[in-house]
């Protein structure tokens, strides 16, 4: 593992000066059931006594919670904790043998070098020691650094140097396995001196690298074991290589346990089959047995219930249109009999619909969905019986179908056996489809003449069927569109290049780059992930450390291409989050993505990237992880911090990183105290640089996490509400406030003062909104904000708005397609607005 040089500063920082342990390991739960495992730490401050002069550290009265992992200090809010025991289903980080190197003493105590290129890396020697050669752009000389590695053990890596004033840390997982194989093996525990083979230094050789999560590895160092040695192992040996081979059954089924919990999860099925057929069960423990049967139980009822809809819809499909003559000259003579297929005598135009509606059910039809259909399946599956015992069916064909098709539309419990109410509940899915479609406002305005001349549903009927929705644009699984990118040498990657339809600035569109996980199907939806590369690197590198996780967890990941923009990395403008927005509403056009679950990460500059975007519309996202930012303090987030009282972050940093660490340090202060939902990861000795490890802890955290609805309060937030605020006119939608005009006063400048508006939705239906620096606002209205039967009250900044009386408010259909048109939300839909103007 080669380190980069970075600064040569050390920061006072969290965990270094700033911090104290507290005697004895400690499992934190957070709220979210997410884990924490590690040595209590608390933010101390320096106190200097007057009379001697002495100074002296006293812990400091902050909301911070701090646990030192080894590796790195995680850092979280007093306020997330989950009260009470941890319970016997979280898992924890298990205790493992480490070992240690005899420090050779410091030689020196250089700072490092300001900036620097690493030329050379030696090799460890058997005290665990190497040199690095760094050229710095101010010195022709090369700077020889000690390093040596003084603690080793599966979970992380502390190395110090000799030379300079420089400790790091790494999580073992980052190293490559053959290296730390290799320097196990010269460590004085588990060195083979006389060149015999030891089973006892072996078996903890093995035990190490199962320990690290190298469980192939662990498998071939029991191989060479056996191969190498020979003879009869002492009774110890023996013990302890029959103890590892357990270890190493039950590692083996644990992991098949949850890959399988995984891939369910995320929508795999074959891969889940795949996964029960190769389980271990003659070998596993009960606990996994079990874990095992109940994703065998799940996976088979879904699975059952797919196939017994798929059957009974194809059947009442081909009854309704009269193919069974047809379907048995097909069988006898092939394909071309289908064209002596004629409408049956007395089908009906309608009836004809819904059978085509019925085939767009059937092509559409998923494991995760096929319970829309379930009451389709009762009433055909009673259809069935009653044929077979020479009953007349309760339910005509027509009506059947009727229920099939009702219920994929408007969802399980909007099925009806009514054709006519099927037909329209049908016709007013498409209408809503082909008005997402419609390029032009004029286009828009003539799907809905049509629909309110012909169909004509309640809003809140069609919010539902909304809610349901495919694509408007659906990808072609099988010819997908985009240019196909090779991710390194993987030719077939399945990642492709797309272009945005055109958007404010960029009449061509933006570019991004999305990969789907494998089994996708737009029949369910996905959670995404947004990518952000930091400028200087290839957007598609980024994607190789994260895809496999994505994958494991079926993330649909989306890649904007923003970095050839911008010459000086993350500018802080509000015209540039179109990158983002752009790409994400893209998305949705053509896949089924689940608006609740959009992450978005970012290294370097585009962690500053995601940062800004995510606490300018929290409303998008579910969580942020920013890798490595240097968040912009002055004229940004000593404002914008507010904006993440809703909006999850887990943020990742090194310790010497210092200006990322004291811009940091700032939003923390503010947002700890608070229990706004934010975490954040500091690697110690290291600097801004991409934390490999990390990709499975943050895909943990992500799993754990769904976007807050526009009225909620999340659960740890104290004291009073913030306001959101906005110093940008891109900035302008909070959830169910939008800030449609800003005044020139409160626009970003340096010491301008940022807009704010807050809003409430308190007893008797009244909306109570304050705003400052505002000229205009909008309030967006969902179903369940307000009584709809009642009158609604509004409060702006004290009083009532101009012109405005308390009146029943009636959800209003071009209000809730344009919204939909524009935002693509599916989650979060609005049946009316009313728009005021304010004095700022």
């Amino acid at each position: 593992m080669t380190p980069r040089i970075v600064r040569v500063a050390f920061a006072l920082t969290l965990v270094a000066a700033c911090a104290f342990a507290a005697p004895g390991a400690e499992v934190v739960v957070l709220k979210d059931g997410f884990v924490v495992q590690g040595n209590p730490r608390k933010e101390v401050e320096r106190v200097t006594d007057k009379a001697t002069g002495v100074s002296v550290p006293i812990v400091k009265n902050s909301s911070y919670d701090m646990i030192d992992e080894g590796p790195k200090t995680t850092i979280f809010s007093t306020h997330a904790r989950q009260p009470g025991v941890v319970g016997p289903d979280v898992k924890l980080r298990p205790a493992t043998k480490g070992y240690s190197q005899k420090f050779t003493g410091i030689k020196s105590s250089h700072d490092l070098p300001a900036a620097g290129t690493t030329t050379k890396v030696g090799e460890f020697n058997a005290k665990w020691v190497r040199q690095l050669f760094v050229t710095t752009p101010d010195s022709r000389a090369e700077t020889v650094i000690d390093q040596q590695i003084v603690y080793m053990d599966p979970y992380y890596i502390d190395v110090f140097s000799a030379t300079h004033k420089w400790r790091l840390t790494f999580r073992t997982a980052e190293w490559d396995a053959k290296q730390v194989r290799k320097l196990l093996m010269m460590h004085p525990e588990l060195a083979e001196s006389d060149g015999k083979c030891d089973p006892l230094k072996r078996v903890a050789l093995a035990k190490f690298l199962l320990d690290a999560g190298w469980l192939q590895f662990a498998k071939d160092e029991v191989d060479r074991l056996k191969r190498d040695f020979t003879g009869e192992m002492a009774k110890d040996a023996k013990e302890q290589y029959e103890a590892l081979l357990k270890d190493i059954d039950q590692n083996t089924a644990e992991r098949y346990a949850r890959e399988a919990e995984l891939s369910l999860a995320a929508g795999r099925y074959k891969y889940t089959r795949d996964l029960l057929a190769q389980f271990p069960e003659k070998t596993a423990g009960a606990k996994e047995v079990a874990r095992v049967a109940r994703v065998t139980a799940e996976l088979k009822t879904g699975q059952e219930r797919y196939d017994t809809g798929r059957r009974l819809l194809r059947s009442i499909i081909d009854e309704v249109r009269g193919m069974g003559t047809v379907n048995a000259r097909v069988a006898a003579c092939g394909g071309l009999a289908l064209a002596t297929w004629v409408p049956p005598k007395g089908a009906t135009g309608q009836t004809l619909d819904l059978a085509a509606a019925g085939e767009q059910v059937y092509a559409e039809l998923h494991q995760d969905s096929a319970v829309r259909i379930e009451t389709f399946v009762t009433l055909a599956s009673e259809a069935e019986r009653a044929r077979a015992q020479g009953r007349g069916p309760t339910k005509k064909p027509e009506e059947l179908l009727a229920t099939a098709v009702s219920g994929w539309a408007r969802g399980k419990n909007g099925a009806s056996t009514d054709p006519e109410t099927a037909w329209r509940l049908w016709a007013a899915r498409e209408a809503v489809l082909a008005y997402q479609r419609a390029e032009t406002l004029n286009d828009r305005t003539a799907v809905l003449g049509r629909y309110k001349k012909n169909i004509a549903l309640g809003t809140d009927e069609l919010a539902q069927i909304i809610s349901l929705l495919p694509p408007a644009v659906p990808e072609d699984l099988l010819n997908r569109t985009g240019k196909p990118v090779p991710l390194g040498a993987v030719r077939e990657s399945g990642i492709y290049r797309r272009t945005t339809l055109p958007v404010a600035g960029y009449a061509t569109g933006v570019d991004y780059l999305v990969k789907l996980p494998p089994e996708y199907h737009h029949g369910r939806a996905y959670p995404v992930l947004i990518v952000l590369p930091s400028p200087g690197a290839n957007p598609e590198d980024m994607l190789a450390p994260l895809a496999a996780e994505a994958d494991r967890y079926g993330y649909i990941l989306v890649v904007p291409e923003w970095t050839s923009m911008f010459g000086r990395g993350w500018e802080w403008k509000g015209d540039d989050h179109i990158f983002v927005t752009a790409a994400l509403r893209d998305a949705v056009r053509h896949v089924t993505v689940d608006n609740d679950r959009v992450f978005m990460i970012g290294f370097g500059d585009g962690a500053n990237m995601a940062m800004d975007v995510g606490m300018s519309h929290p409303d998008l996202f579910a969580g942020v992880i920013p890798m490595g930012p240097v968040p912009k303090w002055n004229g940004v987030f000593m404002y914008y911090w507010q904006n993440a009282q809703k909006l999850p972050f887990y943020v990742v940093t090194g310790a010497q990183s210092v200006d990322s660490l004291t811009n940091l340090k700032r939003i923390y202060d503010n947002w700890m105290p608070l229990g706004f939902p934010a975490m954040m990861s500091v690697y110690k000795g290291r600097g801004l640089e991409w934390y490999s490890a990390e990709t499975p802890v943050f895909f943990d955290w992500m799993s754990r996490k769904a976007r807050a609805n526009g009225t909620s309060t999340l659960a740890g937030l104290t004291g009073p509400r913030k306001p959101w605020v906005t110093h940008r006119e891109t900035d302008n939608h909070f959830y169910w406030l939008q800030v449609d005009g800003i005044d020139p006063k409160n626009l970003q400048r340096p010491n301008g003062y940022p807009a704010e508006i807050i809003g409430d939705i308190r007893g008797n239906n009244i909306v109570d909104v304050r705003s400052r620096g505002v000229t205009r606002v909008t309030l967006w209205l969902s179903n369940d904000m307000i009584d709809w039967s009642k009158p609604v009250v509004v409060r702006l900044n004290g009083g009532t708005p101009n012109g405005y009386r308390p009146k029943v408010l009636e959800p209003n259909l071009e209000v809730l397609l344009e919204d939909y048109y524009e935002r693509g939300d599916r989650r979060m839909l609005y049946l009316n607005k009313l728009e005021f103007a304010t004095i700022p």
